[in-house]
């Protein structure tokens, strides 16, 4: 599998799944339940993964890109790289985060009640990045929409 298919594939779960972490958030905030801050804690770790798979494969499909087609636009790709380079950086915070929570939950100690707030702001500044990271993607794959 190429860096092209492999970033295609998996860029779909960090920003399908900030959406849904988004939800999560506000359920942990809400129900203010252990096993809702876990959640909330392990998809931020998750949601970082799958960001840095996404953009460590980017450079190869941008290459993949430039040589298998004939209409690509050199602005779009480089500003879907700036903000996906953006939203991986947001995300390596976010899950940083989550896996201090988590190593407090591993010691038996509640995290600081102020990290789920945190969590769930970077969680919408994270979405709208990856919205319009995915956004500027989608010209990419189909340039006869500009």
């Amino acid at each position: 599998m190429t860096s092209a298919w492999l970033h295609i594939l998996i860029v779909h779960f960090p920003v399908l799944g900030s959406i849904l972490l988004l939800f999560l958030g506000f359920n942990a905030l809400k129900t203010k339940k252990m096993a809702s801050y876990k959640y909330l804690y392990w998809g931020s770790i998750f949601i970082a993964l799958t960001a840095g798979i996404a953009y460590f494969s980017g450079p190869g499909t941008a290459v993949w890109v430039k040589e298998n087609t004939t209409r690509y636009n050199k602005e779009i790709i480089e500003n879907h790289a700036l903000w996906g380079r953006i939203g991986f950086s947001i995300g390596i915070l976010m899950g940083l985060l989550g896996v201090m929570a988590i190593a407090n939950y591993a010691q038996d100690e509640e995290p600081h009640p102020s990290i789920p707030w945190i969590v769930f702001g970077i969680i919408f500044i994270l979405l709208l990045v990856f919205a319009y990271t995915a956004h500027l993607g989608g010209f990419i794959r189909r340039p006869d929409l500009l």
